[in-house]
């Protein structure tokens, strides 16, 4: 398993973390953005990271199937927080999203 998916994905967070709405929304985006949304996809990149510690540590099936889950979980947290992401962002990011999620899902664990 080759996880180059995990460098899109850091992209992904590192761009959504630096364009965040505060709580007074200054980017007028009306979605409620706040730190809710960093705090849930801070936790899908901890479970991610996990994963891939333990695939590195131990290269089975069953954990390159926890790799793939939690990268899949991780990239739906993104996309759930692209409410937080000024209009012009989102395709970029959407496609980006999609592109990991296609990587995920052509690699093979056996």
């Amino acid at each position: 398993m080759k996880p180059n998916y995990v460098l899109i994905g850091c992209a992904a967070t590192l761009f959504l973390i630096t364009t965040n709405c505060s709580k007074n929304d200054p980017l007028g985006l009306g979605n409620n953005c706040g730190t809710a949304w960093t705090e849930s996809v801070s936790v899908e990149v901890t479970a991610y990271n996990n994963a891939l510690t333990t695939f590195a540590e131990n290269p089975t099936a069953e954990n390159c199937s926890s790799v793939k889950s939690a990268a899949k979980n991780y990239f739906d947290a993104l996309g759930d927080a692209l409410k937080c992401v000024p209009t012009a962002s989102r395709a970029q990011i959407n496609e980006a999203i999609s592109e990991a999620k296609a990587e995920v899902d052509k690699e093979d664990c056996d």
